[in-house]
């Protein structure tokens, strides 16, 4: 099949060592598979706020797969007006342009954007094309949540036609997807569907990388100073919502000589972090990480951190990574992950910003190894079973293919 894979969120492939996400793993087992895929991005890499490309260009990365990048405008911060036209822009010239193309024989796209998301089902429904819409955030509700309550309901009015650009877009899908059951949820009650075979979830997953005794030099110069320790890492970004600072908080709270903190990333909240480390001396801060540098740093971690400053249901990347090395997680997150973790005991859950429970579990965990070695041995079991992205992948790469066998059944 000829396969349109529709994302402006994610790193793109372009560079040895980016680590791969959602869509480009997804890529590559379609790939594998014999099919062809076009994925239309961005210009503008969402994570460095940097751009990829000037202007609208294609690239080939190997044979049968072609990334679209389309130039807009950029934003510097996620939450904001040039956020929103820059989304805006790009669904119009996929509107402008995706009739141009050779047809497409299904289209998997992503959730945000919204218009993105709703321009893609649109062009497909009109072009009689089975379209699987991907969610992987409550937009634009989530925009609103940043706003103070008293003005709310006066945004929603202004905003009015995207919520219903976003509940027409799942509607005319032909199955929705998502990377937790939370989300699917949300998906399917906005929509007013009742959950079908089509509708599934399939979870971010993390590619595990070969085991090898290579470190790679970034990590190499710190080794000395994480062996013999007690290691909590947070990796991901810097902002006001995944704000890893509650570590600070933490540190004057546990007397424990051995253990050391891991901070890497990057984000608007990188230079007053790694400025504040200064006070502390078991603290390490690191940029950003290459995929082998960060499977490198987790072989020296115990606890892999999952900071979020207010009440979310969310289950985000890091926590595969941490899985996949046999961490126990500390989360302040809701719905999936807390579920996982209570019902499989891989680790602690705290409430958002409580620096006292979040001490408390760290000080457990250290005081019990009995109980940390169970929580380890629990998290490589369950990496096996449910997050692997092997085989989620191929999974997801094979409800593709059943969803269109069925759509050309219908004709």
């Amino acid at each position: 099949m000829n396969i349109w894979l529709i994302q402006t969120g994610e790193p793109l492939p372009l560079k040895e060592g980016v680590r791969k996400m959602r869509t480009a793993l997804l890529a590559d087992k379609l790939l594998e598979r014999g099919h062809s895929v076009l994925w239309w991005a961005s210009a503008f890499d969402h994570t460095s706020k940097q751009w990829i490309a000037e202007q609208d260009t294609e690239l080939a990365i190997k044979e049968k797969f072609v990334i679209k990048i389309l130039k807009s405008i950029g934003y510097k911060k996620n939450i904001s007006f040039n956020r929103f036209l820059n989304n805006r822009i790009i669904a119009w010239k996929f509107k402008k342009m995706a009739p141009k193309m050779p047809r497409p024989d299904i289209i998997v796209v992503s959730m945000p954007s919204h218009d993105l998301a709703y321009q893609a089902v649109y062009f497909a429904h009109k072009n009689h094309i089975p379209v699987v819409v991907d969610i992987r955030d409550e937009w634009p509700d989530e925009f609103l949540i940043f706003l103070p309550k008293i003005i709310r309901r006066i945004a929603k009015l202004f905003i009015f036609n995207d919520f219903l650009m976003s509940r027409r877009t799942m509607v005319m899908a032909d199955a929705l997807v998502s990377m937790m059951e939370t989300l699917l949820e949300w998906g399917l009650k906005k929509s007013g569907r009742q959950q079908d075979w089509q509708d599934k979830v399939f979870y971010l997953g993390y590619k595990k990388n070969i085991e090898s005794e290579y470190i790679p030099d970034k990590i190499s110069k710190i080794t000395d100073v994480l062996k013999n320790k007690f290691v909590i890492t947070f990796i991901g970004t810097l902002g006001n919502t995944n704000d890893p600072s509650i570590l600070f908080d933490c540190a004057k709270k546990i007397s424990q000589k051995d253990i050391q903190f891991v901070i890497a990333g990057g984000g608007n909240l990188f230079e007053a972090i790694k400025t504040r480390a200064t006070q502390y001396s078991n603290f390490l801060i690191l940029d950003w990480l290459k995929q082998d540098e960060m499977d490198a740093l987790l072989k020296y971690s115990h606890l892999g951190l999952c900071p979020i400053t207010r009440i979310r249901n969310v289950f985000p990347n890091k926590t595969f990574a941490y899985f996949s090395a046999g961490l126990p997680v500390l989360s302040a997150y809701q719905g999936d992950l807390k579920k996982i973790i209570k019902e499989r005991q891989i680790g602690c859950y705290y409430p958002p910003n409580d620096a006292d429970e979040l001490s408390n579990c760290i000080k457990t965990l250290y005081n019990n190894r009995d109980l940390y070695e169970k929580m380890r041995q629990n998290a490589r079991e369950v990496f096996d079973e449910m997050f692997d992205a092997d085989k989620i992948y191929t999974k997801y790469a094979e409800h593709i293919e059943k969803i269109y066998v069925n759509f050309c059944a219908k004709k």
